[in-house]
């Protein structure tokens, strides 16, 4: 009988969902890094139930969305990019580490992800809402896979262990 852990068939069916998820998102035109990123997110959050983990990831993924175009949109006000930037992201700091004291946005780096996804695209709050949704998606399809692999495999595991006995 060979012996397989739950953590593996998670990362065997995580490996296949990511090899699919690098080809579907190049064929519609999300930034496939946008997508690993929101994964990422799903996998840092410190919750044992895997759709709490992926409704909480992008939860704190669309806070940070939240505060990076906050912080464009003053910055684009102001007129005074470099230094209105440094200014409003010195404040978004404060504000995406001082809401952690709520239960629903409380995972900080998701919250940091959500933003620097943001400034990375440039402001394109759709595209890293959407591509973070993606990620928490794909966070959740691969836990779940690997889980109700493990279930099956352990079921059929006793089924041979009562035929012996």
């Amino acid at each position: 009988m060979i012996i397989i852990s739950e953590l593996l068939l998670v990362s065997l069916f995580s490996a296949v969902i990511a090899v699919i998820w690098g080809s579907a998102s190049f064929l519609s035109g999300i930034f496939t890094w946008v997508g690993f990123a929101g994964w990422t997110s799903f996998c840092v959050v410190n919750e044992t139930d895997s759709l709490k983990k992926a409704i909480k990831s992008y939860t704190c993924n669309l806070s940070g969305i939240f505060w990076a175009s906050t912080s464009l949109y003053i910055s684009n006000l102001i007129n005074i990019p470099a230094v209105t930037i440094l200014l409003t992201t010195g404040i978004v700091t404060v504000f995406l580490i001082y809401q952690s004291k709520f239960k629903l946005v409380s995972c900080v780096p998701c919250c940091f992800i959500g933003c620097f996804i943001t400034f990375g695209l440039n402001g394109d709050y759709k595209m890293a809402a959407t591509g973070l949704l993606c990620g928490a998606i794909l966070g959740y399809l691969g836990d779940k896979a690997g889980i109700l692999a493990s279930k099956i495999k352990n079921k059929n595991n006793n089924l041979e262990i009562k035929k012996a006995s």
